[in-house]
């Protein structure tokens, strides 16, 4: 995926990501000098470009933000306005980081000190089911049938790995289409 970073790497940030930042930090009682901003490329992100913007604080203290600048021709895989609504429903109900500004090319988040998922951690169903547990409420287990969820991965894990040609057989373009979500997962940017 194609990323717009030119004028970040040559310590040029717009005008529109300015005023974003100024307007965050201003709600924290900071005023952002431009020249004193540090601005840090972070990996992981799959279809975006990442970096972690840090700023000095009215206090002697450091301010840390996540900027995320949106990658070219993602379009194919989701629709980005339904992507920035989930993300902003999900922060406001606590769950990930909180979203504090948008800018034409991305967005500024809440940075959070945790480890990213690799593609590896992202291919173990056992880990969304966890945390789907953990996201929803009782009710909601029972209704969408959590509890027997782990036995229904085992037998399509079982299925898949004895019979592969089966499946490819009776969907044309399978894999190909595999490749390119396995391609996808694994890349590092």
């Amino acid at each position: 995926m194609a990323v717009k970073t030119k004028w970040l790497a040559e310590g040029i940030l717009p005008e529109e990501l300015k005023k974003v930042l100024s307007s965050v930090a201003a709600k924290w009682g900071d005023v952002i000098d431009f020249n004193m901003l540090k601005v840090i490329h972070l990996s992981g992100a799959m279809t975006n470009e990442v970096y972690r913007i840090t700023w000095p604080t009215t206090d002697d203290g450091l301010r840390n933000v996540l900027l995320r600048i949106y990658g070219e021709g993602v379009d194919v895989f989701f629709d980005r306005d339904e992507e920035i609504q989930t993300f902003d429903c999900l922060s406001k109900h606590g769950h990930g980081p909180r979203l504090l500004g948008q800018f034409t090319e991305g967005r500024v988040e809440e940075f959070i000190h945790a480890k990213t998922l690799s593609a590896s951690d992202l291919h173990r169903m056992r880990n969304w089911l966890t945390k789907a547990r953990n996201l929803c409420s009782n009710e909601c287990a029972k209704e969408f049938h959590l509890d027997t969820l782990a036995d229904e991965i085992d037998i399509l894990e079982k299925g898949l790995s004895q019979t592969p040609g089966y499946y490819y057989n009776f969907y044309p373009g399978l894999e190909e289409s595999e490749r390119l979500v396995r391609s996808y997962l694994n890349s590092t940017g």
